[in-house]
C-alpha cells in the first residue's frame, strides 16, 4: 500500500504542469540480469513538459527463471528526450531517469530492494498525433541486484 501512496505522491507533481499532453504507456519485454531472462509487463502514465521532452512515471512487474524463480517489481521516473524533429513520423529518444527495484525475498538480498539509475534508448514509429509503438533499450544500474540489468522490449503509447 505504501508503494501506491509513493506513486500518487510521485504523480501529483506532474498533474500540475498546465502545458501540454498527457499519455499512458503499455510495454512488454525481456529483461536479463547477469544470467537470468524472464518477461517484463508494466504501465506508465506520461506528461509532455515540452515539444521534445517527455516525464514518465512507471511500473513493472517481471517473473524472472532461473535455478530459483523469482519475482521483482520496478518503480521509475524516466526522462525521454527526442534527439531528432518533432515533425517527423520516425523517432529516435535518449532515457535517462530513476528507478527502485523491489526484489524477491528468495534472493536473500540484504534488504531486497534499492534505487537505480537507467540509461537508455527508445525508437518508435508515430502512427498519429495520439499514438506511437516502437521499441526501447534500456541498462539499469543498481546496487541490490545480483548483476547488471537489461531490458529490452516493446511499446505502445497512447496521447491524450
Amino acid at each position: 500500500m505504501k508503494k501506491i501512496y509513493l506513486i500518487l505522491v510521485l504523480s501529483l507533481p506532474l498533474s500540475m504542469f498546465a502545458q501540454s499532453k498527457f499519455s499512458v504507456e503499455a510495454n512488454s519485454s525481456s529483461m536479463v540480469i547477469k544470467g537470468d531472462a524472464g518477461l517484463v509487463f508494466g504501465g506508465a502514465f506520461g506528461y509532455q513538459a515540452s515539444k521534445r521532452t517527455t516525464v514518465v512515471l512507471g511500473v513493472l512487474h517481471a517473473n524472472i527463471n532461473s535455478d530459483i524463480n523469482y519475482n521483482l517489481n520496478k518503480y521509475y521516473l524516466n526522462a525521454i528526450h527526442r534527439l531528432n524533429d518533432e515533425t517527423s513520423k520516425f523517432g529516435i529518444a535518449s532515457i535517462l531517469g530513476f528507478s527502485y527495484f523491489d526484489f524477491d525475498d528468495k534472493l536473500n538480498l540484504n534488504g531486497g530492494s534499492g534505487f537505480g539509475i537507467d540509461l537508455g534508448v527508445k525508437s518508435y514509429i508515430k502512427q498519429s498525433d495520439q499514438s506511437e509503438y516502437g521499441f526501447n533499450l534500456i541498462s539499469t544500474y543498481n546496487s541490490q541486484a545480483p548483476g547488471a540489468i537489461l531490458e529490452a522490449g516493446l511499446f505502445f503509447k497512447y496521447t491524450f
